[in-house]
């Protein structure tokens, strides 16, 4: 091969550049063109690429070939491929059966076989095969997803009757989390004498008398009396829980009247830090 038996471009045809990437004997006259043609190094480097990819896994689990592939192969190699038969009982005595042959394709005059035409295709398979296994390999082994971060209890308060009232069974908590910057109030009670004509509400106190409404004890159950409720309120992002330290729970009537009703039936003092 010299410079003028190059295609138009004058560069390398494609399984040429095939067959150095895989490391096939070439003519001395394509090394000479490679050295002085930057593009057909790059397109040489790419294939050496792909080749690689597909040799570098050891162990290959065998596919199954899909039907009609071999002949396919024959008949790009220039072989007349025959399909096998089930030979013929040989009589008694007789020769063994012979068993089915290839044989070449008579070409016509001038004809020259397409010898290396499928190695492109040949390279593109190696590559499906590589992605396979690698596909397989993942399946088996998926990569462990990272763990969201959990929430983290920054500040608690253990409820309880004010002093003065009656030490029943009425109990309550209080926790403060932080998870990605937000913060959030879980409130659980539990042996909440249940309001007779009214709702039971959760607040943020101050020092001072300053509240902050923390909405209604939604959604609890009743049993003998007793109202058994948990309810968690994302927290205002510039609300000052060393200020506002105080959680209290009140029974409220239906009066339309958002205060504060005086009448607390839980309390408690979150730890400080939140």
């Amino acid at each position: 091969m010299d410079e003028s038996t190059l295609p138009e471009g004058g560069h390398l045809p494609e399984d040429t550049a095939v067959l150095v990437a895989l490391g096939e004997d070439v003519p001395t006259e394509v090394d000479a063109h490679l050295a002085g043609c930057a593009v057909c190094r790059d397109e040489v480097a790419a294939w050496s690429r792909v080749v690689g990819a597909a040799r570098s896994e050891d162990v290959v689990e065998p596919v199954p070939v899909p039907a009609g592939t071999w002949e396919g192969i024959a008949r790009e190699l220039g072989f007349d491929p025959l399909t096998p038969r089930a030979p013929s009982p040989a009589p008694a005595g007789g020769p063994e059966p012979v068993a089915p042959v290839v044989r070449p394709l008579r070409r016509e005059p001038g004809r020259t076989a397409p010898r290396r035409r499928w190695l492109p295709v040949a390279a593109a398979a190696a590559v499906g095969l590589g992605l396979g296994v690698l596909g397989t390999r993942l399946a088996a082994d998926p990569p462990t997803p990272t763990a969201a971060p959990r929430p983290v209890v920054v500040s608690s308060a253990a409820l309880g009757p004010l002093p003065g009232q009656d030490p029943g069974p009425a109990r309550g908590t209080a926790d403060v989390t932080e998870q990605d910057g937000t913060r959030r109030l879980e409130l659980r009670i539990s042996g909440v004498p249940a309001p007779v004509d009214g709702f039971l509400e959760a607040w943020l106190l101050d020092a001072d008398g300053g509240l902050v409404s923390l909405g209604t004890l939604d959604g609890g159950t009743a049993d003998a009396g007793a109202v058994t409720a948990v309810t968690t309120v994302t927290l205002p992002a510039d609300l000052d829980l060393d200020r506002f330290a105080v959680v209290d729970v009140s029974r409220e009537p239906l009066d339309g009247d958002p205060g504060h009703s005086s009448d607390s039936v839980l309390r408690g003092t979150l730890s400080v830090g939140a």
